[in-house]
């Protein structure tokens, strides 16, 4: 059987273990936030800022409804001999 203390001993330890690691983990996660928003506050505008805005999606032919995935097959099952 092993004694108490030894174990309490470990388990204090393991436990000041996890506290430093967590703790580095969190500074971590400090230092590449601030990197993030450094990035984000410096980035260079895209090459052609001054292109056209994306044109919008052309409108369904008539009788096309969406019925989901499969509604394609159906409508061509229809018209199948």
């Amino acid at each position: 059987m092993k004694d108490i203390n030894e174990v309490l001993r470990k388990k204090e330890a393991d436990l000041q273990h996890l506290q430093r690691e967590v703790e580095a983990l969190r500074i971590a996660a400090q230092v590449l936030s601030e990197e993030t928003e450094a990035a984000t506050a410096y980035a260079r505008p895209a090459a052609n800022s001054y292109a056209s805005p994306a044109r919008a999606a052309p409108p369904p032919p008539a009788g096309a409804t969406d019925g989901g995935y499969g509604a394609s097959w159906d409508a061509a099952a229809k018209r199948f001999p």
